[in-house]
């Protein structure tokens, strides 16, 4: 098993402030430390990372859209990226090429 980034791009309907990101964090995954949730204020969007541990990287962008599945429920929107990074690759979903 390797050790993968996961990230995501995420715009919620509504704008979120820093308590709304926070609460974000609690909610999404509270037991995991690596998670990391941020906004960029001027762009409106939402970006999670996490790392995961996966048979290989195909797998691992099923976990990041798993991840992403989990985000939608607890703040929708819509997810614009889903990434799995590798130490020598990456595979990226995007809602629009």
């Amino acid at each position: 098993m390797e050790t993968f980034t996961l990230f995501l791009a995420h715009r919620p309907e509504d704008p979120l402030d820093d308590g709304a990101v926070d609460a974000l964090g609690t909610a999404l995954r509270p037991d995991d430390d690596g998670l990391r949730i941020w906004r960029e204020e001027g762009r409106g969007l939402v970006r999670v990372s996490t790392e995961a541990t996966a048979v290989d990287l195909d797998a691992a962008l099923g976990l990041a859209h798993d991840l992403g599945e989990e985000l939608l429920a607890a703040c929708p929107g819509t997810l614009l990226e889903v990434s799995a990074l590798g130490d020598e690759d990456s595979l990226v979903w995007r809602a629009v090429p």
